[in-house]
C-alpha cells in the first residue's frame, strides 16, 4: 500500500497594516462620513419632535451602524467601544467631577456673552421642563458617545498610536457632526456660535482623553449630559 505523502501546511498569510497613515485611518473616516451624510440629509429634509430625533432616529443613524460594524465587520466585542461596566465607579466619579467643571465653564461663557450671569434657556427647556431636558440629554449623550468616543476616537487611536493627535482629530469630527443642527435648528450667530464650536471641541477632546484612560463610556456620557444642560441653560 502506497503511503500518501503528508501535505505541506499552507503558509499563514499575515495581513499587514498599511504604512501610510491615511490608508490606516481611512475606514474610520469612511464610517464617519457616511453617518454624517445620512444625518445631514435627515436633519435637512425632516422635522420631527426632539423626542423622536433622540430616541429613534439618532440611535438608528449613530449607534446602530457602529454596533453592526463592530460586531459583524470587525468581529469584536462591544467593550472595545466602551460599552462595559469595567472601572464603573472610577468612571462615575470622574464623570461627575469633570461634569461640574464643564458646568462652571458654561457659567464663564455666559458671563463672557452677557457681561453677567443670565439664564436664557432654549425652547426645548420651555417645552419639556428640567426633567424632560435631562432625559433628552441622556439619550443624546449615549448615542453620540458610542459613535464619537467609543468608535471614532478609539479606532483612530489604535491606528495613529498618538493620543493627542487622535483626540484632536476626533474632536474636529465631533464638531462636524453638529453642523447640521446649527443650520437647521439652532441658528446660532456671533459670539454664541464661536462659544458653541469651542466648547463642543473641548468636550470632544476631554472625553477622548478620559475614554483613553478608563476604557469606559460612563465618564464621557456623564460629562456630555452636563455639557448639554449647560448649552441649554446658558448659551
Amino acid at each position: 500500500m502506497v503511503k500518501k505523502k503528508p501535505q505541506k501546511k499552507a503558509a499563514v498569510q499575515h495581513i499587514s497594516e498599511p504604512t501610510n497613515l491615511y490608508d490606516r485611518i481611512e475606514p474610520v473616516l469612511r464610517v464617519w462620513a457616511w453617518i454624517a451624510i445620512v444625518w445631514m440629509i435627515y436633519r435637512y429634509f425632516f422635522r420631527f419632535s426632539e423626542w423622536t430625533d433622540e430616541f429613534v432616529f439618532k440611535p438608528l443613524v449613530f449607534a446602530a451602524p457602529v454596533i453592526w460594524y463592530v460586531l459583524k465587520k470587525e468581529k469584536r466585542r462591544l467593550d472595545s467601544i466602551g460599552i462595559t461596566f469595567t472601572n464603573f465607579y472610577t468612571s462615575l466619579y470622574i464623570g461627575l467631577g469633570f461634569g461640574f467643571v464643564f458646568a462652571l465653564e458654561g457659567l464663564a461663557a455666559n458671563v463672557m456673552k452677557y457681561g453677567k450671569i443670565q439664564i436664557r434657556p432654549i425652547g426645548a427647556f420651555d417645552q419639556n421642563g428640567m426633567i424632560g431636558l435631562l432625559i433628552l440629554s441622556l439619550a443624546t449623550a449615549v448615542t453620540e458617545e458610542i459613535l464619537n468616543r467609543g468608535f471614532i476616537f478609539s479606532r483612530l487611536y489604535e491606528k495613529m498610536k498618538n493620543l493627542p493627535a487622535s483626540a484632536i482629530l476626533s474632536g474636529c469630527l465631533f464638531v462636524g457632526l453638529h453642523v447640521p443642527i446649527l443650520v437647521t435648528a439652532l441658528h446660532l450667530q456671533g459670539v454664541t456660535l464661536v462659544l458653541f464650536f469651542v466648547t463642543t471641541f473641548i468636550l470632544g477632546v476631554v472625553n477622548a482623553l478620559l475614554f483613553a484612560n478608563t476604557g469606559s463610556l460612563v465618564a464621557p456620557i456623564l460629562i456630555h449630559i452636563f455639557w448639554n444642560m449647560t448649552v441649554a441653560l446658558y448659551l
